[in-house]
């Protein structure tokens, strides 16, 4: 995908895969939305809410935290109903200004995620991830780690999904390695956090609200809060 700027076009999405190695692997090179979290890979119009999180406009910016490099996805030999488990770790050049400032530096990534089906109507969904890398601008050299924990929750009625269902969804990031916008703070660390639900009323409308709260990543004195209801309307299964 590429999305138009003043100068011309930004490439958001570019790359090979390679599925169905052995062992369970699968490659990817090129510029990517990486594996943090469950919702980054998502496109913002495909997102079950307006923007990103609060905690993710704080610490990466308005769009998903995309980078150029290399990622390696496993699939745990894992079966006999007892969860679906995958392993992720890519390896990619700062690009991200929110996160890295200036920085080329190389960035690591690590990502563990799990799947239950609790049952026909429910499964449940457990994410956590991690990347590291260096914050670098005119005045600082800054090793910076960003953290992750997510969940959701699908209740859907297997012969009613069209028509009935719940989500809930949450997450929390936690940013070491701050920028200090004043010798004042001496702070190291800002947390944030969010959770949404979303209920199909029908087939075509839905209801839900979600709930933010984040610390300033210059200064975790300073936070900002949301509280949005959301009323959606499903024109077709193929218009939102």
């Amino acid at each position: 995908g590429a999305e138009e700027e003043d100068e011309g076009f930004a490439v958001e999405e570019g790359y090979v895969e390679w599925v169905g190695l052995p062992a369970g692997l699968s490659l990817k090179l090129g510029k990517f939305q990486q594996q943090f979290g469950q919702t980054n890979r998502w496109h913002s119009h495909a997102l079950p809410f307006q923007t990103r999180s609060l905690p993710h406009l704080a610490f990466v910016g308005e769009e998903a935290l995309a980078q150029t490099g290399a990622s390696l996805h496993w699939l745990l030999p894992v079966g006999g109903g007892a969860g679906t488990y995958e392993a992720t770790v890519e390896v990619t050049r700062s690009e991200n200004e929110a996160l890295f400032g200036q920085s080329g530096r190389p960035s690591v990534l690590g990502h563990l995620n799990a799947f239950w089906v609790l049952s026909p109507a429910t499964d449940l969904d457990l994410g956590l991830s991690w990347i590291n890398g260096s914050y670098e601008d005119d005045t600082s050299l800054i090793d910076r780690n960003l953290l992750g924990a997510e969940v959701a929750f699908t209740w859907r009625p297997p012969a009613r999904a069209r028509y009935r269902g719940v989500t809930l969804r949450g997450g929390l990031m936690v940013l070491d390695g701050l920028v200090p916008e004043s010798a004042a703070v001496d702070e190291d660390r800002a947390l944030g956090f969010w959770g949404a639900v979303e209920t199909r009323l029908t087939e075509s409308w839905l209801v839900g609200a979600r709930a933010d709260r984040t610390e300033s990543p210059v200064n975790p004195d300073q936070t900002a809060w949301l509280l949005s209801p959301t009323l959606t309307w499903w024109q077709s299964e193929y218009v939102r």
